[in-house]
């Protein structure tokens, strides 16, 4: 039998359940060996005595020896005065009256039984070997022994086919993810039977496993080609005016320009890399450190710190913030939370934008309101997504935006144990709710 075989899960409790069943087998075999033993033994003291006691009644039936019984007859000092002894029976045993005793001599085993003599002195002792099985009982017990071995191969046997048969379904399983991990086809499934048991459930859960796995990899695709995207426009940007410069530019002022346009440029791609790492920071999974601060402080030093961009703007900032609200969390992250949702407010703004922050219960509400043209119901749950942006166009040609700002919202949320919604409606406004723990 090859290695893998040895190691199977058939295999194992193929072998256990059959070292269990011999020693089930073993155990009833013997345990019914002793039970007949002991009702021969007891049937047999019960004989011995039942025949001693009515001989000494009438002690003139007396015969040395009748059905396998010796008897022998005693005066009260000892003295034998008829007897017929089994060979090697010791004669001078002394009396009692009370149960059958037993004797070895030389590997034979002797029991005895001593009665007084009805209306004498005299002692009748009965002799007799210790029984043995009947033949009927030690053909029952012999032929139990020999079916014993083939009962155990029978279950064996049937037991490893079933066994066998039963775990198909997981040889399966096995099959399809080897094939998938070799394939990198994630897009396949292990078939689930249309019966409700351990099996199905544990081939759903796999399938659920491969659809999360397929989802990442599509992601983790889709996410590989945005970057590349991109980073492809603002490269080729700086490429195009660094030539131009080089080789064209014969004034200050052209140098200056495309000096700009590459310093701008690069500056789209800093801001890129920056939120890409703090996005990948953030989805490791690794623990953040956290403190307790002024939220309110924190969010009105930000406000304070956007004024300026916003009445550049045109913009009107309308506030209401809750005095001294702690919390507990990581500070600079929440700025980081707080300057995207400012930034993405101001890119679609109109004319005003409007923040408060308040408690309620055990949690910090915090909320962006701008009084842009809205988001569409089916763009609600993307703009989520890396890279992704509403009216691209438009946002494209005036915002300059990378589309990271709104992702790395929620992974800041989440990482705080909170939740974000938003809700909107076109033409009219859009609100960002987010709402934290005060302690997670």
């Amino acid at each position: 039998m090859s290695f893998r075989k040895k190691n199977s899960i058939v295999f194992k409790v193929t072998l256990w359940y059959s070292v269990f069943i011999l020693v089930l087998l073993s155990l009833l075999v013997g345990g019914a060996y002793l039970v007949a033993t002991n009702l021969a033994d007891a049937k047999g003291q019960a004989k011995l005595q039942e025949d001693t006691l009515e001989l000494a009644q009438d002690i003139k039936e007396y015969e040395s020896f009748d059905d396998g019984i010796y008897y022998a007859l005693y005066t009260k000092d000892g003295t034998v005065l008829r007897s017929s002894f089994p060979r090697n029976f010791k004669q001078n045993l002394p009396f009692s009256q009370e149960n059958v005793k037993q004797v070895t001599v030389k590997g034979v085993t002797y029991q005895y039984f001593d009665v007084r003599v009805k209306d004498s002195s005299d002692w009748l002792r009965a002799i007799r070997l210790r029984p043995k099985l009947d033949h009927e009982m030690l053909f029952f017990l012999g032929s139990l022994a020999l079916a014993a071995p083939l009962l155990v191969v029978a279950v064996v046997f049937g037991g490893y086919r079933i066994l066998k048969r039963a775990f198909i379904p997981v040889e399966q399983m096995s099959q399809t993810a080897l094939a998938i991990t070799k394939s990198h086809d994630y897009t396949k499934r292990i078939p689930v039977t249309q019966k409700e048991n351990e099996l199905s459930r544990l081939a759903q859960t796999f399938n659920k496993m491969l659809a999360s796995i397929e989802r990442s990899f599509e992601r983790e695709k889709q996410f590989n080609h945005d970057v590349s995207h991109e980073l492809r426009t603002p490269i080729a940007v700086i490429l195009a005016e660094s030539e131009y410069a080089k080789d064209y530019a014969t004034q200050l002022d052209e140098a200056k320009d495309s000096a700009q346009t590459i310093n701008r440029q690069a500056k789209n791609m800093k801001e890129l890399l920056e939120q890409l790492l703090e996005l990948t920071r953030l989805e490791a999974g690794q623990p953040i450190p956290c403190a307790t601060f002024d939220l309110s402080e924190m969010l009105a030093q930000q406000l304070a710190d956007q004024q300026k961009i916003l009445i550049k703007k045109g913009l009107i900032l309308k506030q209401e913030l809750e005095p001294e609200v702690l919390y507990y969390g990581n500070e600079l992250l929440c700025q980081r939370l707080v300057a995207n949702l400012l930034s993405n407010a101001c890119k679609f703004a109109q004319k005003e934008i409007s923040v408060t922050l308040k408690k309620q219960a055990q949690n910090v509400i915090l909320t962006v309101t701008d009084d842009g043209h809205g988001i569409k119901e089916t763009e609600l749950d993307k703009i989520w997504d890396k890279f992704y942006q509403s009216d691209q166009a438009r946002s494209k040609a005036q915002n300059n935006g990378v589309g990271l700002g709104l992702a790395l919202v929620k992974d800041i949320v989440l990482k705080h144990q909170g939740q974000v919604k938003v809700t909107s409606t076109l033409g009219k406004k859009t609100t960002f709710t987010i709402t934290l723990p005060l302690r997670h």
